[in-house]
């Protein structure tokens, strides 16, 4: 059973060839699929080995001069995640989408990990569970300073976090989204950032907590660093939101010609949801409108993908964007990191209008191409 090839993961699934057998062999075969990983999978049902083996129940995996039993008392879903789960880690999940999302425990982290993990569910993302441990410094010796227990401390907190999550709803099997922890030391912003490179991270899920004030500090300043600097959108969920699908999606665009290569994300994003994307210019008066433009731009471009135009005539831009949002149900709202004059305009005014939109609604974050 050695695997002769370094490119080909060679997994054997022992049984008796009943459902439970089947179901192993059927999942298993459809996450390497998924992942993209290349494999052969062999079906053992012979009594005589299980009994060569000492195999003490089936069915049963074996990879990597590895046996992974999957039981079948009650314990089925679970043990079958677990399993799954050791196999497609061995190969850092293939090419499945992966989402990092930071958890340091916290109310407002927890909410946005339980919204992450449902959104990715539905794309059938891995979700990444990273915490970060800060050691402390010693100024006498210019060094910092490990605290063995606390960080074991942490990591079983870590585990028995993901462990909460990490399973099915009701009688599903392998339908919730897989997660799996990542432990690491240093600065959060910092270890986020190579967290999302090391990777290859589809996107990131940080909670905010909603302050008023300056960006800076309605963000937090990891969230802020990680937004400015990360490869891929950054969706920023606020400690009240919770997940409800992704159905209609906002961009509130200004200028045309700089907003394109958002769109295009934003045209992909929302496909991977079937989600409306609603593209709204809002200006003091019309004759500022570039939706025409606009109009013809998306229909040529994409003819099948449901994208809604719409202009908004308001002084306040965030008083509009707000009863645009209610009004459609709108479930993201998303923004560029590159053209800032929206941004800055939002913020500034929620400085004396505490942006009650922001409060609840998600923010996604776009890193501008070009």
């Amino acid at each position: 059973m050695q695997n002769t090839n370094k490119d080909l993961t060679e997994i054997t699934v022992l049984g008796t060839g009943s459902s439970s057998h089947q179901m192993v062999s059927y999942i298993l075969r459809k996450f390497m699929e998924d992942a993209g990983i290349p494999f052969e999978l062999i079906e053992e049902t012979d009594i005589a080995t299980f009994l060569q083996r000492s195999l003490v129940s089936v069915p049963c995996i074996y990879i990597d001069d590895e046996y992974i039993p999957v039981k079948s008392n009650g314990d089925f879903n679970k043990s079958l995640r677990k399993a799954i789960k050791h196999i497609l880690k061995k190969q850092n999940f293939g090419n499945m989408d992966k989402i990092i999302i930071p958890a340091d425990f916290s109310d407002v982290s927890t909410n946005a990990f339980m919204f992450g993990h449902r959104l990715a569910t539905d794309i059938g993302a891995v979700v990444k569970a990273v915490h970060v441990y800060i050691p402390t410094s010693k100024e006498l010796y210019e060094s910092s300073v490990v605290d063995i227990d606390f960080v074991e401390m942490r990591k079983n907190k870590l585990n028995s976090f993901v462990s909460d999550f990490d399973k099915d709803w009701g009688s599903d099997i392998m339908t919730t989204s897989i997660i799996d922890s990542e432990f690491r030391m240093g600065f959060p912003g910092e270890e986020i950032l190579d967290s999302i490179e090391d990777n290859a991270a589809e996107m990131v899920i940080m909670g905010t907590t909603g302050d008023s004030g300056v960006i800076k500090e309605w963000f937090g300043s990891v969230s802020t660093k990680v937004m400015n600097e990360s490869p891929c959108p950054v969706l920023l969920v606020p400690e009240k939101a919770g997940y409800k699908g992704v159905n209609n999606i906002l961009y509130a665009y200004d200028d045309i010609d700089l907003d394109k290569s958002l769109i295009d994300q934003l045209v992909e994003f929302s496909k991977r949801f079937d989600a409306a994307l609603h593209l709204v210019h809002v200006d003091d008066y019309e004759s500022n409108d570039p939706g025409y433009y606009l109009k013809e731009l998306v229909e040529k471009k994409y003819p099948d993908h449901n994208i809604i135009i719409s202009s908004l005539y308001n002084e306040n831009i965030v008083e509009a964007i707000d009863e645009y949002a209610k009004t459609n149900r709108i479930d993201i709202i998303a923004m560029g990191t590159k053209n800032r004059s929206f941004f800055d305009r939002v913020f500034h005014e929620s400085i004396t209008k505490k942006m009650a939109l922001q409060s609840e609604l998600p923010l996604l974050i776009l890193k501008q191409k070009g």
